[in-house]
């Protein structure tokens, strides 16, 4: 047990030191020099370091134990920052995923108005091409793709990432009958762990991408004092958007895909049907309408 308990704080350890002292020490660091060069001196590098010599000498000649207080707040700084991030990380994902609070509702209204009406155009010109007696397969697939780039279904949220996560409920839905909101946590009871390690790690690419967008937003809110930060921010929030969009496409895919190979043996543990067995429509009814209980 020791030894398990050591392990644990030194994973524990090694997590809090990437994920928030790391980052933090950087963005304390870009805090100083907000501080100490604004945008009267942004990119002063003479400016920096006569100042810098000035506040080595203050420290110097107060003594090690400024010194040590001097590394000691750096570092709480440097924690304080990376607690910030993660906190600023709930809104980001909540943007992302498009569950928009109240306020911004007639906006999200708007935004999904224009996804579905450009999706539903493709998806008319797409199924036009499919109907005509000798469709051209290269068009069909041009159409497909420039469809599914908006999303794999019809869209509902307001964002690319929430229709992308929204669309894996709606296909299962439409294909086998099964709601998958009231599977989920029955299906991951009964899958293999490599299918759970596959899917905690899809899932931590995504929170780790909602993680940087909000280092992003930090920085770009630290612009208002120091120009250079607003585009370190704006080039860390794109490359986060690319990465949670890659992240929920493939979590997206891999909950797909956990339902079609898996979902059988959640009608054979429920007592519905055998593991060898396909998910059929008919199945996917029965274990819907055990799992939600009359509800």
């Amino acid at each position: 047990m020791s030894a398990f308990l050591s392990e644990l704080g030194r994973r524990l350890a090694e997590k809090w030191l990437t994920a928030l002292v790391l980052p933090g020490l950087l963005f304390t660091g870009a805090v100083l020099l907000a501080a100490t060069l604004r945008h009267t001196h942004a990119l002063d590098v003479d400016f920096l370091l006569s100042r810098a010599a000035s506040y080595n000498r203050d420290v110097r000649g107060t003594g090690s134990t400024a010194v040590l207080l001097a590394v000691s707040g750096a570092l709480l700084a440097a924690a304080g920052a990376g607690l910030l991030a993660q906190a600023v990380a709930v809104p980001v994902r909540v943007i992302w995923l498009g569950r928009w609070p109240s306020p911004l509702g007639p906006l999200s209204s708007a935004l999904v108005r224009r996804r579905a009406d450009r999706w539903q155009r493709l998806q008319a010109r797409y199924a036009e091409e499919v109907e005509r007696p000798r469709p051209d397969r290269a068009v069909i697939d041009a159409l497909a793709a420039r469809r599914n780039r908006i999303a794999p279904a019809p869209p509902c949220r307001p964002t690319w990432i929430g229709d992308r996560i929204a669309a894996t409920d709606r296909r299962v839905h439409l294909e086998y009958g099964l709601d998958l909101t009231s599977a989920w946590p029955r299906l991951w009871l009964t899958v293999p762990e490599e299918v759970r390690a596959e899917l905690r790690a899809a899932r931590s690419a995504l929170d780790s991408a909602t993680t940087t967008a909000a280092w992003g937003v930090l920085y770009v809110l630290l612009g208002l004092l120091w120009w250079p930060a607003a585009v370190a921010g704006a080039g860390t929030l794109t490359a986060a958007w690319r990465r949670g969009r890659s992240g929920a496409g493939e979590l997206a895919e891999l909950a797909e895909s956990t339902v079609d190979l898996h979902g059988a043996a959640l009608g054979a543990a429920l007592g519905l049907g055998t593991a060898d067995a396909p998910l059929t429509r008919e199945l996917g009814r029965r274990i819907t309408a055990r799992l939600r209980k009359g509800a």
